[in-house]
């Protein structure tokens, strides 16, 4: 079974951490079944914390866990921190595979979405 983790900063603001967890129920309903479970965790100052996420998914029996870092640039959260918690948690679930994808500032597409937004938003 696979899993994706939408993995957000977090924040002392509940109403931007509630963002994150709309916006994992939103990629659920379209999804499909790519993923048998999609969650979101936080990397500092709310939980769930990314690997209290991981322990839950593989609690349930995934065993196959993309994180997609819900960052516009890499800085230290993604050239160090979530790399990591992500080699912490492998070595406790070496049965697992953990894939995390680039940040999404840069999706290829991101270009043309600022555009879009700074046109219609």
């Amino acid at each position: 079974m696979n899993a994706l983790i939408i993995l957000a900063h977090g924040s002392r603001r509940q109403e931007s951490n509630l963002e994150i967890k709309c916006l994992a129920n939103e990629v659920k309903k379209i999804s499909k079944d790519e993923y048998n479970l999609i969650d979101y965790a936080y990397l500092e100052l709310v939980e769930p914390t990314l690997l209290q996420s991981i322990d839950n998914n593989i609690n349930v029996g995934i065993s196959d866990i993309t994180v997609l870092p819900y960052f516009l640039s890499s800085g230290n959260h993604i050239a160090r921190d979530i790399p990591a918690m992500i080699e912490t948690a492998t070595e406790k679930y070496p049965e697992c595979k953990f894939k995390v994808s680039a940040c999404i500032g840069m999706i290829e597409n991101m270009p043309k979405l600022i555009l879009e937004q700074a046109r219609f938003g």
